[in-house]
């Protein structure tokens, strides 16, 4: 299955890093990246599914307390598609909208 990083999931991504580099060490940014290379690897072989969100329609999971990755999967292109990291602290409404956008 091919993996394709959208805009959005890429610059939440390094978003993502750049506050765990704030708060934390070095050693937790690796820490979040070999997580993250770990779950998409899973979700690309099926081993793992995430749950869809009955509000957006589309599938997420749970990387740690403080982020949710949105992704899409198309199974007739055999593609998942990584839409945003989500930061769970923020605004649920800034959510809806931002996933809007990928409808």
């Amino acid at each position: 299955m091919e993996v394709v990083w959208g805009k959005k999931a890429e610059n939440s991504y390094f978003k993502e890093l750049e506050i765990i580099n704030n708060y934390h060490s070095q050693k937790e940014v690796e820490n979040f990246k070999k997580l993250v290379d770990q779950i998409i690897y899973n979700l690309k072989t099926s081993v793992l599914e995430g749950k869809v969100s009955q509000k957006t329609k589309f599938n997420s999971f749970v990387i740690s307390k403080q982020t949710t990755l949105y992704f899409d999967v198309n199974k007739e292109k055999s593609r998942l598609e990584l839409l945003l990291f989500w930061q769970n602290k923020d605004d649920p409404s800034k959510l809806i909208e931002f996933l809007k956008e990928f409808e």
